[in-house]
C-alpha cells in the first residue's frame, strides 16, 4: 500500500536505513521512500537477498533510487564503508536510521560472554559507531537527522531481557548525549521506541503459550501490539523538518506499555 507522505517533505532527501531486509527495517525504508527520499538499505552480509531485493525494487517502484549496502553493524570497518559508499554515489546523508540490531533469550544466570557481547555489539556498540560516522559527514554539509530504534524494555523491565534492555537504555541515554553535542551543528538524534512488534524474529515470543493474553490484556491498553507499520509516522516526524526543535527526545510507540 502506498502512503500520502508528501507533508513530511523529504523528496531529495538521501536516507540510510540498517536492517532493511524484513520487518521494522523494511516498512521505514518503503515510509522514507513513500515521503520522497532515496534510500540506502544496509543488511547484514549472509541471508535474505530476495527479501532486500524486493525492497529495492519497490522502492525504484516509487520513482526513487535504492541501494544495497552489505554491512555487520557490529563492526566498526563496515560501517564506515557503509557511510563512505552512500556519500560517495548521493553525496550526502540526510538522515540515518539505526534499527539493525541483536538479542539473545537467556535468563540473566545463563547470558554467556559471547550473548552479551553480541547484544551490546550490534545493538549498542553499533549505535554509538554508525552515529559519528553519520555526523562527520552531516556536520559539515549543515545538519542532518538521526533517528535510533529504541525499546520500551530500555524503561521497563523484562525477564530474559537483561542485556538488550540496558542496551536499549543506552541507546536512549546515547542519544540524547550526542545531541547535546551535535545540534547545534545541526545534527538531532532523537529516538522511536516501539513495544513488542510482529516480526518473523519476535515470532519465538509472540507464539508463547499465554503471551498474547498477558501482552494485550494486561499491559498494552490498546489491545494490540506493534505492527512494523505502526513506526513509520515517528521515523517519518524524526526525519523531517516537522521536528527540528526536537532534540534528544524518546518518543515511545509502544501502545501505552510505559505508562503504567
Amino acid at each position: 500500500m502506498t502512503h500520502d507522505y508528501a507533508a513530511f517533505g523529504l523528496t531529495g532527501k538521501v536516507a540510510i536505513v540498517t536492517g532493511a531486509s524484513q520487518g521494522i527495517g523494511k516498512a521505514l525504508a518503503m515510509g522514507l521512500a513513500q515521503a520522497g527520499a532515496d534510500v540506502v538499505l544496509a543488511k547484514y552480509p549472509d541471508g535474505r537477498e530476495k527479501e532486500i531485493g524486493e525492497v529495492q525494487a519497490g522502492i525504484e517502484g516509487l520513482g526513487r533510487r535504492a541501494r544495497i549496502v552489505h554491512v555487520d553493524v557490529s563492526d566498526v570497518a563496515q560501517i564506515q564503508v557503509m557511510i563512505d559508499k552512500t556519500k560517495e554515489e548521493f553525496g550526502k546523508i540526510d538522515i540515518l536510521v539505526n534499527n539493525a540490531g541483536w538479542t539473545g533469550n537467556s535468563m540473566a544466570l545463563d547470558v554467556t560472554e559471547d550473548e552479551y557481547d553480541r547484544t551490546m555489539d550490534s545493538s549498542l556498540k553499533s549505535v554509538f559507531f554508525a552515529c559519528q560516522a553519520a555526523a562527520r559527514v552531516m556536520i559539515p554539509q549543515g545538519g542532518g537527522k538521526i533517528v535510533n530504534i529504541g525499546s520500551n524494555f530500555g524503561v521497563v523491565a523484562f525477564k530474559s531481557r537483561s542485556v538488550y534492555a540496558a542496551a536499549k537504555a543506552g541507546v536512549h541515554h546515547l542519544s540524547r548525549a550526542l545531541s547535546l553535542e551535535w545540534a547545534s551543528q545541526g545534527v538531532t538524534v532523537n529516538v522511536v521506541a516501539p513495544c513488542i512488534t510482529e516480526t518473523a524474529s519476535r515470532k519465538v515470543i509472540l507464539e508463547r503459550p499465554g503471551y498474547k493474553e498477558w501482552a494485550t490484556k494486561t499491559m498494552l491498553p490498546v489491545g494490540r501490539w506493534n505492527q512494523p507499520e505502526d513506526l513509520v509516522g515517528a521515523v517519518l516526524f524524526l526525519s523531517s523538518h516537522l521536528s527540528d526543535m526536537v532534540v534528544g527526545h524518546v518518543l515511545m510507540v509502544d501502545g501505552g506499555w510505559t505508562i503504567q
